[in-house]
């Protein structure tokens, strides 16, 4: 493969609030000039947003692939784009003496490994924003290590794989690989390789907009319980036999897994069965999501729901790009054993409103909802094709729900004691019956505003924080894996 060249790309430096502030120049692989272009498309190396974002992000490049595929190319590419915080992590530089000659020995394989896990940790606990792994990584459980140190350490995890058409030919891995492994040996390998499935794919919130969403949530949490005593009253009654106060109720550290990064999950794939490897194959081969792997993606959070069990963040996604990856499911009926059941036995002697809406026989909930409301009101995230992120114009009607495709998209900020997050989709389900509710059948409800935000009580705990001005967030399109 010819060298890759350099070009200068204009790119402007912004967070996820703030207005562009400065200019800088980041070198992107000119591609049209390289032999081989589909070896090297992965949006991280061409997408000038995407590499923007990066530049910001802590992330662990994970190389997976054969001696000979190409691998260093690729890790060369990543040195050059990430240059200014990079570590490079690899068992083969413990063969390499000090002539700089690569001398292989059996027998240290395993102290190798354990000097490049340990270079790793180091890079990992210094915060540097690109730690690459540069060894084959076949078997997930060479890999394993790796992904326990990214997620501890709040690094967005990018699995790199060649694209070149020659990756799993044993022949020409033996005649181009630069440490003479011999074919026998490469054959032998290719019969381990098998692709890594996550436990999800989602877009992921890097480590420092995750806390600036975090610290709004339980900010307006807190601020829904001090300026709706209905709010309070609910929450003091299901909190009191657990000897835990309502300001701490919903809390993230009430998950059985709570992740340094936030995300919003747009294939569950769960632990691998028959089954789950047939999903994450359909999934995972489709060419868009193949090709979205470590894109970079933009979010609003357009608000927050607060129901006994779960405290999530509101999202719209305005890349129709990303509506292509998601494949959850948005009509998730409804369950008795859903949010509302933890309030409604506690505040039942007190007849509140109640908290499902019933409908005709053989209507389902997408009809009675188009019946109710304008067509126009009916799909908000596809208000925004041509809304421009850098504008201060409001693109929602923000005291409308977010009803229809993607409605369940979410960031799970906070759970209460014993209760999955995965409940924050079926939360929002409900709360997006509550809101139809009182839009179409003049249901009564508490309000209270400031500057910021609209604040809404429906009944038994639940309320909902309405942005006035959303949120923007950027986010990465990756797997998670644990």
């Amino acid at each position: 493969m010819a060298e890759a060249t350099n070009s200068s790309v204009q790119m402007t430096t912004t967070t996820s609030t703030d207005e562009p502030k400065e200019k800088v120049e980041i070198p992107i692989v000119n591609v049209p000039q390289l032999d081989n272009l589909y070896s090297v498309s992965h949006p991280f190396f061409t997408c000038a947003a995407t590499v923007q974002h990066l530049r910001q992000t802590k992330v662990m490049f994970v190389m997976r692939g054969l001696p000979g595929s190409g691998k260093s190319t690729l890790v060369s590419l990543l040195k050059q784009l990430f240059s200014k915080s990079v570590a490079l992590c690899s068992a083969d530089h413990f063969f390499i003496n000090d002539q700089g000659v690569y001398v292989f020995n059996r027998d240290l394989i395993a102290q190798a490994h354990a000097e490049c896990q340990k270079k790793a940790e180091e890079a990992c606990r210094n915060g540097v924003l690109a730690v690459i792994i540069d060894n084959t990584n076949i078997r997930m459980d060479e890999c394993r290590i790796y992904f326990e140190k990214a997620n501890r350490y709040g690094y967005l995890i990018l699995i790199v794989e060649p694209r070149t058409s020659w990756k799993r030919d044993p022949t020409i891995l033996a005649e181009r690989n630069t440490h003479k492994v011999p074919k026998d040996v490469i054959e032998a390998r290719l019969r381990q390789y098998h692709p890594l499935a996550p436990f999800f794919f989602g877009l992921f919130v890097n480590e420092e907009q995750s806390n600036l969403i975090l610290d709004r949530a339980f900010e307006f949490y807190r601020q829904s319980l001090k300026t709706l005593p209905a709010l309070k009253k609910d929450f003091d009654l299901i909190s009191r036999g657990k000897s835990i106060s309502a300001d701490h109720y919903l809390s993230r550290s009430n998950m059985k897994s709570a992740p340094r990064l936030l995300h919003c999950t747009m294939k569950f794939i769960g632990r691998i069965t028959d089954q789950t490897r047939k999903d994450f194959n359909e999934y995972a081969e489709n060419r868009v999501v193949a090709h979205s792997i470590g894109k970079m993606f933009r979010m609003l959070v357009v608000g927050f729901i607060i129901t006994p069990r779960t405290l999530a963040a509101r999202l719209l996604l305005p890349d129709r790009q990303s509506w292509a990856l998601w494949a959850q499911n948005d009509d998730e009926p409804f369950s008795e054993n859903s949010a509302s059941q933890t309030a409604n036995s506690n505040s039942r002697r007190r007849n509140p409103v109640t908290t499902t809406d019933q409908l005709n026989p053989g209507e389902n909930f997408e009809t009675s909802m188009a019946k109710s409301l304008a067509d126009d009101d009916l799909l908000l995230v596809d208000k925004l094709e041509n809304l421009s992120l850098e504008s201060n114009e409001n693109p929602t009607s923000f005291l409308r729900p977010t009803f229809g495709f993607l409605s369940r998209a979410h960031l799970t900020c906070g759970v209460a004691p014993n209760v999955s997050s995965a409940q924050a989709g079926v939360d929002m389900v409900e709360m997006i019956r509550k809101e139809t509710a009182a839009l179409t059948n003049d249901r009564s409800f508490i309000e209270s505003e400031d500057d910021r935000v609209v604040i809404r009580y429906f009944d038994a705990g639940h309320a909902i924080v309405y942005l006035r001005e959303p949120l923007k967030v950027q986010s990465i399109f990756a797997g998670s894996f644990h």
